[in-house]
């Protein structure tokens, strides 16, 4: 099992004014700060998640935060997690993707998602009627012109003929392409590629026969090197009453703005204990690495990505940048290296 975090491109807090642009800046360290953390303390990936529309959200550009994590770093992986490629043009997203992987010297993994925000395809101007279609024809796409030195594609949305793609990315024949989904029609679709991401995942032994049942699909399918990647979310601190009063409402609070939203129809507000049960650890060291271990031997995924920033909630205490670093190395000292 690997582990990998998330620098989340979240800083503001929920419905809030435009933040400024310093506020931006700001944040924009803050993020190429954690990942040199993350890569300092033996982090094995980065996961960067794609949100638009959202004032809450300073980064929702996440190749443009790719490529300059990719010139901070020299051996942690850079995968997106995930990208929504349907709002963007494919061969133009495929080129970007490219050069995100030739900067990295071939870190670059390429997670996708259809995408279940209505008003992401609406400020793209991209309709969500056959978005499933549309999204795996840009999947053929960029693996066609990843892969091949001239490409033709007709199908029902895009049609190109003897297109090149110059330069092709690091990685050969191409970088990995992992799929997340909540669904099982996604999960279904991350069967033809190489592998699944899946957060906000269930209680464990549920978890367990949903990824068993997945891996023997893709594994009927030839996938023998098909991966699971799960999101595990909170916060580490010695004092494990504080650690859930302190940080245990802001997950509770995100989950709720999902409900209300409809930004994620499974997603539903409740007690921070029933979380707890699920995919949020708060606690100290042991707790982390109990939990985790718990994971590693029944659900035997590959990747475990760890995220600890949400939203600011309207109430409620909320770590400033420091201590997000500061987490950052506490997780990596006394939890990621016992995994390793």
């Amino acid at each position: 099992m690997r582990i990998a975090y998330m620098p989340d491109t979240h800083f503001g807090g929920y419905d809030q004014i435009i933040p400024t642009r310093r506020e931006v800046a700001a944040a924009g360290d803050q993020l190429l700060l954690e990942a040199e953390a993350a890569e300092e303390v033996g982090f094995e990936s980065l996961w960067l998640p794609e949100r638009h529309a959202r004032p809450e959200t300073y980064f929702p550009s996440i190749l443009t935060v790719a490529a300059a994590i990719a010139a901070r770093t020299t051996r942690i992986q850079i995968a997106t997690a995930v990208l929504q490629p349907t709002y963007y043009h494919p061969v133009h997203v495929a080129e970007q993707l490219a050069q995100i992987d030739m900067l990295s010297r071939g870190r670059l993994v390429f997670g996708a998602g259809v995408g279940y925000h209505e008003d992401y395809f609406r400020l793209f101007g991209v309709p969500t009627k056959r978005k499933n279609a549309r999204f795996e024809e840009v999947l053929q796409i960029i693996e066609g012109v990843w892969t091949n030195e001239r490409f033709s594609f007709h199908g029902e949305f895009y049609d190109y003929d003897d297109i090149l793609l110059t330069p092709k990315p690091y990685r050969q024949p191409r970088p990995p392409i992992w799929i997340g989904a909540f669904f099982d029609n996604g999960v279904e679709r991350a069967t033809d590629w190489d592998g699944w991401i899946w957060g906000h995942q269930p209680e464990i032994e549920t978890a367990r026969e949903r990824i068993s049942y997945w891996r023997e699909r893709a594994d009927k399918k030839g996938r023998k090197n098909w991966s699971v990647g799960l999101i595990c979310e909170g916060w580490i601190g010695d004092d494990e009453k504080q650690v859930r009063e302190r940080h245990g409402h802001r997950w509770v609070r995100e989950l709720a703005f999902y409900q209300e939203n409809g930004m994620e129809p499974e997603a539903a507000a409740v007690p921070v204990e029933t979380l707890e049960k699920q995919f949020l650890i708060l606690g100290n060291a042991q707790t982390w690495v109990d939990r985790l271990g718990e994971m590693q031997e029944k659900l035997k995924p590959d990747w475990i990505c760890l995220r600890t920033r949400t939203p600011k909630p309207e109430t409620g205490y909320y770590p400033d940048p420091a201590e997000s670093l500061e987490c950052i190395y506490r997780l990596g000292e006394d939890v990621v290296r016992h995994f390793q």
